[in-house]
């Protein structure tokens, strides 16, 4: 059962985000992406509950994938490398956080951020520091991304930021 839910979630996921590179996810029925993943809508419904859904839970898997490959951690990561990292990794996923932001659903970046950081509160027993930062590399992100990334992460690391 596990493998065939594993298959429709990716097929799913791969059919949005190719539909996502020509249409808003508002304008993506259900059934056109089922048809797309050539897939019926009770795998969908088996699966999802929406189809932000299908792009938050694909955003999770890259993040907790990055989170359990490094090391890194906001509190004791020195500022430049965290940054560096963070950048790095989020280029690497660069059409995937454009298409979020080009569709409106950076919110879904941001709760992806926030969950990431929220995980360090089991150690460190401070939410507002984690909201805070998680807040503040958020946005460090997102206008980076909105600018066109410019720089490199190894110059936007290299910048004076301070919070």
């Amino acid at each position: 059962m596990d493998q065939k839910r594993s298959y429709a979630k990716a097929r799913l996921t791969e059919a949005m985000l190719r539909l996502l590179k020509t249409k808003k996810i508002d304008e993506i029925s259900v059934s056109e992406l089922c048809e797309a993943a050539g897939l019926s809508r009770i795998s969908f419904y088996r699966n999802y509950p929406s189809l932000e859904d299908i792009l938050k839970q694909h955003f999770e898997t890259i993040t907790s994938s990055f989170l359990k490959d490094t090391s890194l951690n906001f509190r004791t990561t020195p500022r430049k490398e965290f940054i560096r990292y963070l950048a790095g990794h989020m280029l690497k996923h660069k059409e995937l956080v454009s298409l979020l932001m080009e569709n409106g659903l950076s919110y879904l970046l941001k709760e992806a951020f926030d969950e990431a950081f929220l995980r360090s509160v089991e150690i460190y027993h401070d939410p507002y520091r984690c909201y805070a930062a998680s807040g503040a590399y958020f946005n460090l992100i997102s206008y980076w991304f909105r600018s066109g990334c410019r720089e490199s992460p190894e110059e936007l690391a290299e910048l004076d930021i301070s919070f």
